[in-house]
């Protein structure tokens, strides 16, 4: 989105606006099959597929907490309650965003650009700067920031990957702005704005890439961001990787396997060459009220063949977010509870448990002494007037809270209802800006 320059009269504000926001202290899934549970690999092994490619270039996807990502050195992934919770606060600053009848991103009197945003939930690796160095960036559609720590970083320096070093830019005039980056679960990121190179590697570059430079990165929850080294956004706005790369960057596409392990994340003709060896169900993208986030038009749901013809509203109406760093979906309360009512009737001779085990899922199964989990099929109905059913995978209805407990991976929510990665999982998912639309493959 763009930015909106403004100028202050005097330069005793100025001084003011500078010190108050720059120089102030800073405060210090597998999920399972139907009936049996998929161990995650152990050791990292690298796919052969040829990862995250712009044009003839490719980058490689892990999952933040799998063997191969930046992460990989935990002895343990998020409990299941702190990821949610934590994730829950990115929902909150979507619908916030959702609620205003119109605004924009404005850069202030001093030059710090306020964003609201959240975490993702994958990492690529790219190569940014002169001479090119390796970074593993968290991926984020929602968002069309990209950042990475910064050699002059004083807070929350620690990665898998070396700092940046500014110094050594290709274009060092515009290393001057302040940078700024709030999330929605109250960790960001503050530093200078410049740009560089962004390499891919060794076989092409995008010159001049705008990007943040963070020297004080928090994360409140003492994730450190999953041990990334910053951010590659992903979304509309006039910063985010497509936006600055061109009519090529047109066209992405991502795979979100079933299983632990990696996926792959695509750009240009190699997204376009990847969905064609897909069977797909293209929806047409729709405006929304936040001009930097991707919508489609969810109308209906059915379980077990059952269209539920949910109770949309005219404030719930407006499009559906389609989001990577959102962990499940949710949808409009009224919408959920017709949903899930109509789930737990299928799931009627399996034990619910009355007490939620987690906060945020309240419909949860015991599997003790269950050899067969048997789940509804799920179809997602988009569009007006031409419909198109898209069936989840069964593991984007599921989310396993322990090897004993397993709970409907949606949530009510009480603004726009959100697509999360969960039910994604299974799918290639093409990002088609030029057509206008979103497509979902299946091999």
């Amino acid at each position: 989105m763009a930015w909106m320059y403004t100028h202050t009269p005097t330069i005793c504000l100025f001084l003011v606006m500078y010190y108050l926001i720059v120089m102030m202290p800073i405060l210090g899934e597998t999920l399972p099959h139907s009936h049996s549970q998929v161990e995650p690999k152990s050791n990292c092994h690298r796919s052969s597929s040829p990862g995250l490619v712009i044009g003839p270039h490719r980058l490689e996807r892990v999952s933040r907490f799998e063997p191969c990502s930046p992460n990989a050195n935990r002895t343990e992934t998020p409990p299941s309650r702190k990821l949610l919770n934590r994730n829950q606060a990115r929902v909150h600053s979507i619908n916030k965003k959702q609620n205003r009848h119109s605004y924009s991103y404005r850069l202030s009197d001093n030059g710090y650009d306020a964003i609201n945003s959240d975490s993702g939930s994958f990492t690529v690796k790219i190569s940014l700067g002169t001479p090119p160095q390796d970074y593993n960036l968290i991926v984020d559609t929602g968002s069309s920031w990209t950042w990475v720590r910064c050699q002059s970083c004083t807070k929350g320096c620690t990665s898998s990957d070396p700092p940046y070093d500014p110094s050594k830019s290709s274009c060092q005039g515009t290393l001057r702005n302040p940078f700024y980056v709030a999330y929605g679960d109250n960790s960001f990121t503050r530093g200078i704005w410049g740009c560089d190179t962004l390499n891919i590697d060794d076989l092409g570059n995008i010159a001049n890439f705008q990007f943040g430079c963070g020297q004080v990165n928090i994360d409140p929850d003492g994730e450190n961001f999953g041990g990334a080294a910053g951010y590659l956004g992903l979304g509309k706005g006039d910063f985010s990787l497509a936006s600055q790369s061109g009519t090529s960057m047109q066209m992405f596409s991502y795979f979100v396997p079933e299983n632990s392990g990696n996926g792959d994340l695509h750009f240009g003709d190699k997204a376009g060459a990847k969905s064609n060896t897909c069977s797909n169900q293209f929806v047409p993208l729709v405006q929304g009220d936040d001009q930097e986030k991707y919508y489609i038009d969810l109308v209906d749901i059915s379980v077990d063949g059952n269209k539920l013809n949910v109770p949309w509203t005219e404030s719930t109406s407006r499009g559906t977010i389609i989001d990577s760093g959102t962990v499940i979906t949710r949808l409009p309360e009224e919408v959920y509870t017709v949903f899930r009512d109509a789930f737990r009737q299928f799931m009627s001779s399996y034990t619910l448990l009355e007490q939620d085990p987690l906060e945020l899922l309240d419909t949860c199964y015991s599997l003790v002494g269950v050899e067969e989990f048997l789940l509804p099929e799920i179809k997602f109905h988009f569009g007006q007037e031409s419909t198109i059913d898209v069936t989840l995978s069964k593991r984007g209805a599921i989310w396993k809270n322990n090897d004993t407990i397993s709970c409907l991976a949606f949530a009510a929510t009480g603004g726009n209802s959100i697509i999360g990665i969960v039910q994604q999982r299974g799918f290639n998912v093409l990002y088609d800006l030029d057509g206008g639309r979103i497509g979902f493959g299946t091999n």
